[in-house]
């Protein structure tokens, strides 16, 4: 039997299956890895090491016993420096004894002492070096490699001019992007108001986003990166801090519950991030973590409107667009807690409380959790177990309101198996529109647009509320806290209960001159206050203060 590492300080080189030296270290998770191949280190070398690097200077990141570190010198012999960054130092040592050319100037990173980290040496120019990581060793002791990943990131850069966008010109904004929900919108509404964006593209890159973001803000120089709900940021906060290092502010606005989205998640420094919310329920919370917290509800993207047009294929009297939630994402979240007869008795009577509470769900869902504790062995389940409410809760609410429209003609677009499902064969229920192409004409196309707003959602108002009157539909929607803070009261046709909805859809089916007498206030009211433009310029504003709200704005 090998020997246990006493304490997780130190490294043991060892031979693997086919005699190859490799190391066994135990991770700060408390876990035993291998930082090389137990069958052919020297093969794995090859993914490891880097085939070109435009600088003189290589920074590795992660070492282990170096097979990688050859490699990249044959494949860049234009490299003088070398500086290896090793958690530990036996294995520093080998690493730097592969490096047999003696013009190449090599510095040691390594060690923990007293709980503090090891200095970067001089002359480090973050410009102007590689940077070579070696993801087993990243994975073995995460944190103080993260630490490391700053201090590279901004070697040399720290004293250097901040950026000056701020003080009045037009502003540079990085956006990580993964195609995600509104990020295009937020693009297109820091474009409206002249700002420059930079757009890092992330998609397929999830776990990957630190050195694209390093070259990203060294090469960019940007004023304010801004992510929607955390996208594009790294799970140990790695881009966070090399964004406090830099001086550079981050705008985080949650367009979903923070309390699913920063689950395992290192948040940023408050000092350093300004948290916009989409609900003020969520504020709260937020806030009392020590961020700086404000308001901002959605808007609509003006450019949906050049595809708002009639199309017969969408023609429809009522229309719903959107998911039934019981085609997967339901069951994927049963799976993250005991599934057992008492969980499913107490989700079934929990459904109606929370339905019946609308406007303090949030607070009875803390009262529900409190109940269910002994079904719920730990704060994993209980998180999943309470998204698992909330969300079934909106299912059951959507399909007793949609199911009682559905004898005036309604028609679904999206998820047709699931709403099949639930409803029955014979609805009329057609594929998923594209958002940005085939959903402005549908809105367009119908003569009512029936939204429900989801029970994650306490007090204010969802997208389709901005998005149906821009694009020239009409809306009937249920009744939200925020609903006649946004709009007058002539501007929207609003229901409260499932009986009514029906009532009111007869009533304006028969009311075509009406509808659109409110669709045109509605349409006017959005343009005026309700944008991306508008809602980015506010980003700015509390970020930065009216004079970098003001700079490049244009009507």
């Amino acid at each position: 039997m090998r020997e246990t590492l006493p304490d997780g300080q130190r490294a043991e080189v060892t031979a693997g299956r086919r005699g190859h030296e490799t190391a066994r270290v135990i991770g700060e998770g408390g876990e035993e890895c291998y930082l090389h191949s137990l069958y052919d280190p020297f093969r794995e070398a090859e993914a490891h090491a880097a085939k070109s690097l435009p600088f003189a200077t290589a920074v590795f990141l992660g070492a282990g016993l170096g097979y990688h570190i050859p490699l990249t010198l044959a494949y860049n012999p234009h490299i003088d420096r070398v500086v290896i960054v090793e958690r530990y130092p036996e294995l520093a040592a080998r690493a730097a004894g592969r490096i047999g050319n003696r013009r190449i100037r090599v510095d040691v990173v390594t060690g923990f002492e007293s709980g503090r980290f090891p200095p970067l040496p001089e002359g480090l120019d973050a410009a102007r070096l590689g940077v070579v990581t070696h993801p087993p060793s990243l994975h073995a002791n995460p944190g103080w490699y993260a630490h490391f990943q700053v201090t590279v990131a901004v070697a040399g850069r720290e004293s250097s001019p901040k950026p000056n966008g701020r003080k009045g010109g037009p502003l540079t904004v990085l956006v990580p992007f993964e195609a995600y929900y509104a990020q295009r919108e937020c693009i297109n509404g820091f474009e409206a108001l002249g700002h420059r964006v930079v757009v890092l593209d992330l998609r397929g890159r999830e776990g990957e986003e630190v050195a694209p973001f390093r070259e990203a803000l060294l090469q960019e120089r940007p004023d304010l990166v801004f992510s929607v709900n955390m996208r594009g940021l790294d799970r140990l906060g790695v881009v966070a801090g090399m964004l406090e290092r830099l001086g550079i502010p981050l705008a985080l606005w949650f367009v979903d519950s923070p309390e699913f989205i920063l689950y395992g998640e290192a948040m940023p420094p408050p000092s350093a991030c300004h948290v916009f919310m989409w609900d003020k329920s969520y504020i709260p919370a937020v806030a009392s973590l020590g961020y700086r917290v404000t308001y901002l509800p959605l808007a609509a993207d003006t450019t949906l409107a050049a595809a708002a047009r009639l199309r017969e294929e969408f023609r429809a009297p009522i229309s719903f667009v959107g998911n039934s939630l019981v085609s997967g994402f339901l069951a994927r979240l049963a799976v993250k807690f005991p599934a057992t007869s008492e969980t499913a008795a107490f989700a079934e009577g929990a459904v109606e409380r929370i339905i019946a509470s609308r406007g303090e769900q949030l607070r009875l869902l803390d009262e529900l959790l409190a109940e269910a504790a002994p079904l719920l062995p730990d704060d994993d389940a209980r998180l999943f177990f309470r998204a698992f409410l909330l969300h079934s809760a909106t299912s059951a609410y959507r399909t007793r309101l949609l199911g009682s429209l559905i004898p005036l003609g309604l028609t679904f677009f999206g998820d047709p198996e699931g709403w099949r499902r639930v409803l029955g064969a014979g609805i009329r229920a057609l594929p998923d529109v594209n958002y940005f192409c085939e959903t402005p004409a549908v809105y367009a196309s119908a003569g009512i647009n029936v939204n429900a707003t989801s029970l994650q959602m306490p007090h204010t108002v969802n997208q389709r509320v901005f998005d149906v009157p821009l694009c020239n539909g009409f809306l009937l929607t249920d009744r939200q806290g925020a609903l006649f803070e946004l709009f007058g009261e002539d501007e929207v046709a609003v229901y409260g209960t499932v009986e009514e909805a029906a009532e009111l859809a007869r009533h304006y089916l028969d009311r075509p001159r009406l509808r659109g007498e409110i669709v045109r206030k509605a349409k006017g009211r959005v343009l005026a206050e309700h944008t991306y433009g508008r809602r980015m310029k506010r980003v700015v504003r509390e970020t930065f203060g009216s004079a970098a709200a003001d700079a490049g704005d244009r009507p």
